[in-house]
């Protein structure tokens, strides 16, 4: 397994600023974003949640925090015409749906 494999992280230590997470509370998906900054000692970690738009602050112990890959080459919020080399905007890396696990 890969760093970059879809996995439960078990511990905010795991992680580190700019990888990708979402947070689940039974099942259901809460929060999604790239981590800006972990407290290990306490066992939290902040996120800027796409879903939101706002800054969050997540706990280990209450939701299943799973690790997402980073997007592939060529995807992100714009991606750059291979013939022409105009910019062109894509469907955003943040947005799409996924289910835990």
């Amino acid at each position: 397994m890969t760093r970059y494999d879809r996995r439960i992280v078990g511990s905010c230590r795991e992680l580190a600023s700019g990888d990708g997470i979402e947070a689940f509370y039974q099942g259901t998906l809460m929060h999604r974003g790239p981590v800006t900054d972990t407290d290990p000692d306490y066992g939290l970690f902040w996120i800027l949640d796409t879903l939101t738009g706002s800054k969050c602050l997540i706990d280990t112990f209450e939701l299943d925090i799973v690790r997402i890959p980073p997007p592939s080459v060529g995807s992100g919020p714009f991606l750059r015409s291979h013939r022409s080399g105009n910019v062109e905007p894509a469907t955003s890396y943040w947005r799409e749906v996924s289910t835990p696990g």
